[in-house]
């Protein structure tokens, strides 16, 4: 139902022209392939330690975009094909660590309850930022020094979370997600036993990367911005672009964007219009009034306490990142 509000809102706006096309989305995991690749093959056949490094940061790039792939396939929106978005899309969750089910039934209501803090059942647990010294202490250390907890935190809280599952999701898909946990699990395991030392020695750096990058992606989308809070009253969704002033963009290079982050940095964009494919989204024509360049947004976050930066607002700390 939600994926049909979206492709409803998605045409309202005058935009058929940028619907998803096979060849399009085929064409954009070229170079994701050879990132993979170039990658497999430094660090395997490296003997040096540098281009050993250099193929882990490739694969780390890699991952980092199966990730945006699994967001992208998640909205069924990449690929024209309903069944091909479905086929990839557990392909990248895969990758990803991520159930593909959960990952769509989740992030369907994110879009939903975006402008509403304590009804995104991603942003819920920002609301509260009273926390041990204990817990401030490592919420403040892994953020200074780039240590990913939070999206370890995400990944783990959102769509392995059984108690958020059945807190957000109906009975009737609950089945079906836990299926795929489970499934999930078993294959890791499996894949694990047989393959464990070799993954870790030859992937593991590289993943830890991916979740790095990560980490500063992502909290960039929403943190540290004024998001209404709804206390519990009965309030009605945000429209999608209404959603704008609730998330924020990342200026990038325009081939660097397109080609490296699929266009994921544009997330005032996507969340106005969240039927438009990653590959047609900088032609979209709107006001993006909370596009921050790269650089200064990471300095500004960065300078910030990390409880301060994710768990509070511009109206608490009276600091606009």
């Amino acid at each position: 139902m939600e994926n049909q509000l979206q492709k409803t809102a998605f045409k309202k706006a005058g935009t058929e022209r940028q619907m998803a096309s096979n060849v399009l989305a085929i064409a954009h995991l070229i170079l994701p392939i050879i990132f993979a690749v170039c990658g497999l093959a430094l660090s395997l056949k490296s003997s040096h330690w540098a281009m050993w490094f250099s193929g882990q940061l490739l694969l780390g790039i890699f991952f980092f975009q199966c990730f945006i792939l699994l967001h992208e396939t998640g909205h069924y929106s990449f690929f024209k094909s309903r069944m091909l978005n479905k086929i990839f899309g557990h392909v990248f969750g895969f990758l990803s660590f991520i159930p593909f089910k959960s990952w769509t039934a989740i992030h369907n209501l994110h879009h939903r309850w975006t402008g509403w803090r304590d009804k995104d059942p991603t942003t819920e647990g920002t609301v509260s930022s009273e926390f041990s010294r204990l817990t401030s202490a490592l919420v403040n250390v892994s953020w200074r020094i780039g240590f990913p907890l939070f999206t370890i935190g995400y990944r783990l809280g959102n769509y392995w979370n059984r108690t958020k599952l059945k807190k957000y999701l109906p009975e009737a898909k609950l089945n079906g997600v836990f299926r795929n946990q489970v499934f999930l699990l078993a294959l890791y395991a499996a894949i694990f036993v047989l393959f464990g030392k070799w993954i870790l020695v030859n992937l593991g750096l590289a993943y830890f990367f991916s979740l790095m990058i990560s980490d500063i992606i992502i909290l960039s989308q929403h943190s540290h911005i004024d998001i209404p809070v709804s206390g519990g009253e009965d309030v009605q969704p945000v429209r999608y672009v209404e959603q704008i002033p609730y998330t924020r963009s990342l200026g990038f290079n325009a081939v660097f964007a397109r080609m490296i982050l699929l266009n994921f940095n544009l997330h005032e964009l996507h969340h106005a219009q969240p039927g438009v494919p990653a590959y047609h989204l900088d032609k979209v024509a709107l006001e993006t009034p909370n596009t921050r360049d790269f650089r200064k947004y990471l300095l500004a976050a960065k300078k910030m306490k990390g409880v301060d930066f994710v768990f509070k607002t511009t109206s608490k700390t009276g600091l606009k990142i």
